[in-house]
C-alpha cells in the first residue's frame, strides 16, 4: 500500500507501523494545524482511544483541531439500537465510540452525527 500510495502522491510522507503500540517517530516530531483519522480507532479499546487521543491532541499546534470520522454513536442506546439492527453483520470486535461517554474524558469534544451509524468528533487543543 505504502508503494501504491508513493506512486500516487510523490511529495507524500508516509509511515508504515501499528499505531496501537506507537506512532512513527518522525510524526512525533511535528505539530499540526489539523490530525485526521477515518475508521481506524475503533479498533482500540475505549482506554486505548483516550491514550490515542491524549497523544493526538499533544501533536496539535495552538487552536489545531482533531477530526475523527468512524463509527460512532450519541449514547448507548444508540449503539444498541444499531447493533440489533444490524444483526449477525454486527462486528463484536470492534468497540465503536460512543459521545457521552468519551466526552467524560475530553469535555470539549464535540460531536455531529452523519449518518445511522457514523459521526464525526472534533477535539481541539
Amino acid at each position: 500500500m505504502i508503494e501504491l500510495a508513493s506512486a500516487k502522491m510523490q511529495n507524500a510522507h508516509l509511515y508504515q507501523g501499528d499505531f496501537s503500540q506507537s506512532l512513527a517517530e518522525p510524526i512525533l516530531q511535528n505539530r499540526y494545524d489539523f490530525i485526521v483519522s477515518t475508521y481506524a480507532l475503533h479498533h482500540l479499546t475505549d482506554e486505548g482511544k483516550a491514550a490515542m487521543l491524549r497523544s493526538l491532541q499533544g501533536l496539535l499546534k495552538e487552536d489545531g483541531v482533531l477530526l475523527i470520522g468512524d463509527v460512532a454513536f450519541a449514547n448507548r442506546a444508540d449503539l444498541v439500537r444499531c447493533q440489533e439492527e444490524a444483526g449477525e453483520e454486527w462486528d463484536d470486535d470492534e468497540i465503536y465510540f460512543v459521545y457521552d461517554e468519551i466526552k467524560e474524558v475530553f469535555p470539549t469534544m464535540k460531536f455531529e452525527q452523519i449518518s445511522s451509524c457514523a459521526g464525526l468528533l472534533s477535539l481541539a487543543r
